[in-house]
Formats: structure tokens, sequence, C-alpha cells
């Protein structure tokens, strides 16, 4: 089963529709003991963190990230 990524795409192409797909950055850091590594990932938009995620494996962590910038940013308009 491929992983669930709605999130990360949902980010891309909302930025991709506003033309601002350049300015997503990502920090990725894993955390804790090498036997139970919980992933941190944050997304920024134009160099400011919008987003914050954990997961036990990466794409968790940046669909969880993604959907807080997500979230984010449609308050906004």
């Amino acid at each position: 089963m491929p992983p669930k990524t709605e999130g990360t795409i949902g980010l891309n192409n909302y930025l991709q529709g506003k033309n601002k797909l350049t300015s997503l950055s990502w920090v990725e850091t894993p955390t804790g003991p090498q036997t139970a590594i919980v992933w941190v990932a944050v997304c920024k938009i134009d160099g400011v963190e919008r987003g914050r995620g954990t997961g036990a494996q990466k794409y968790v962590a940046k669909d969880n990230a993604a959907n807080q910038a997500i979230a984010y940013l449609k308050s906004l308009e």
C-alpha cells in the first residue's frame, strides 16, 4: 500500500496554484533512540514556520506538518 501523503500533495498543489511553490522548504530531524526514532518535520513558507508534525516515518511527519500549513494558509483567505 502506498504511503498516505494527501497533506503534502495538497500543500504542493495549493502553493503551485498561488505560484509560490518555490517558497516551500522543509527541515526534517530524527529524534529519540535508534530503535524508536520519531521524525519531526517543520514546514516553512518564505522561511517562516507554518507547520510542524511528528511521526514514526518521515513522510508521516511531513504530511502532518503540511496539513497544519494548509490550515494556516486557508485561514488567511
